[in-house]
């Protein structure tokens, strides 16, 4: 029986290289798209690709929900942590910018986490790998550090939290620019 990967994540070269890696090692893959233009292989069977409105608490239930009614649920995730970048000084940043760059890359991580970690709770087993696609220079833009600490601290935070539970979570972070050998690696 194939083993069955959800990709999660803003859309992303790298997203698009790890669905192709996948699938080319025989995988059922469900890759989840924030653009509609957006296509990383459509013609394949073993292939499905899912909207996400990343703002969204609905959308992150229907991700699981369409992975379970097209490929019977999945084995593995892989959740790519990336950001928006926004390198403005914090007093020009307006505030619907703060806003609208919390609720996609913070909330919309947690709430696609939340959902997977409660099927993985349901079925009693899963892994997810916690793919860091963010630049760690020493000194980053205000609003790109809000994001980089919380996804950083959070991934701790649930290596402490479900150390005892039957999941497994792993995390990846690369200083390398190159995006293939990161991918292969992963």
């Amino acid at each position: 029986m194939k083993r069955k990967i959800l990709i999660t994540g803003l859309d992303s070269e790298l997203k698009t290289k790890l669905s192709k890696l996948f699938m080319d090692g025989n995988y059922k893959v469900a890759v989840t798209v924030n653009s509609s233009n957006k296509k990383v292989n459509p013609g394949s069977s073993n292939f499905i690709e899912i909207p996400w409105n990343n703002r969204s608490p609905l959308s992150a239930k229907n991700i699981i929900l369409e992975c379970q009614n097209k490929m019977e649920g999945f084995d593995d995730v892989l959740t790519i942590f990336s950001l928006e970048q926004n390198n403005k000084p914090i007093h020009e940043i307006s505030s619907a910018e703060i806003e609208s760059t919390i609720d996609s890359n913070l909330k919309g991580n947690l709430f696609i986490l939340k959902e997977i970690i409660l099927y993985f709770q349901k079925i009693g087993a899963g892994n997810i790998s916690l793919i860091h696609d963010i630049e760690q220079g020493e000194i980053l833009a205000p609003l790109y550090a809000v994001g980089t600490g919380g996804l950083s601290t959070l991934t701790k935070s649930l290596f402490v939290s479900y150390q005892n539970e039957q999941l497994t979570i792993n995390s990846y972070r690369s200083k390398s620019g190159e995006l293939t050998d990161y991918a292969e690696y992963i």
